[in-house]
């Protein structure tokens, strides 16, 4: 049985405060679960219920193994600690490595995350960067918290493949990296070489790229419009640019 202060503490992760005094988050589901069980990644503690050990007992097996603390607890406390409302039976505390943060690959491509605000663009932001082999990314300050719950379930893996910067300033990057900014008033890749390393550059979902960031930015790309419609979503468009850039 799971006691009282422990649910307390779990629930509190869903507090971006909390997460860092404690350096803390919660993964939720199977996919997430052995995603971190094939990195590097440190699983502090592994939550399951009996009908979630029954339909996977591989994973609840192979969890058991790795994680420090282990306990099956009912559905009732499964819901009272999930931060959805139908949990998958499966919730684990993972520990926020600072050492994660990581200013030493700034001589590699970067994507900069400004001002994103959704925490779903920014999952699939993150899970598409994985996806096309950019590992490295800084986020500015105004950006919804990486490790928010929605954030790490729309991400599926990607949090435990990257390095990142927290609260990043962009004129670090200034003097030895090309920065391109996504712009629907930019040229198409097509108009132009890329050069290396580079910094992608994505802004909020309502404003785009802030004013201050814009002083900085040496080209904009945009995609060609082939058909209607007046813009694309954040993280559509930072796909389809990642896409290009990287086969560049």
């Amino acid at each position: 049985m799971i006691t009282k202060a422990k649910i307390k503490h779990i629930r509190s992760l869903q507090k971006s405060k909390e997460r860092y005094t404690h350096n803390q988050y919660i993964i939720e589901g199977w996919r997430l679960v052995q995603e971190i069980l094939k990195s590097n990644h440190e699983l502090l503690e592994i939550y399951f219920t009996s009908e979630f050990k029954e339909r996977h007992p591989n994973i609840v097996a192979d969890t058991i193994k790795k994680c420090p603390l282990a306990l099956e607890i009912s559905q009732a406390e499964m819901q009272s600690v999930s931060a959805t409302e139908t949990p998958s039976g499966i919730l684990g505390i993972c520990k926020i490595s600072t050492g994660n943060q990581s200013d030493d690959k700034l001589d590699d491509n970067w994507l900069y995350l400004d001002n994103i605000s959704d925490p779903g663009n920014m999952g699939t932001l993150l899970r598409t960067a994985v996806w096309f082999g950019i590992h490295n990314i800084a986020f500015s300050r105004g950006c919804v918290d990486i490790f928010n719950p929605k954030v790490v379930r729309s991400g599926m893996g990607a949090h435990f493949h990257i390095s990142y910067i927290l609260d990043a300033n962009i004129t670090q990057f200034n003097s030895t990296h090309t920065l391109y900014g996504g712009d629907q008033d930019g040229k198409s890749l097509d108009d132009f070489d890329i050069e290396t390393p580079w910094i992608l550059v994505l802004g909020n979902e309502a404003h785009g790229i802030s004013q201050g960031i814009r002083k900085t930015i040496h080209r904009y790309i945009a995609i060609p419009r082939l058909g209607a419609g007046e813009s694309l979503n954040v993280a559509v468009a930072g796909g389809i640019i990642m896409e290009k850039l990287v086969k560049k």
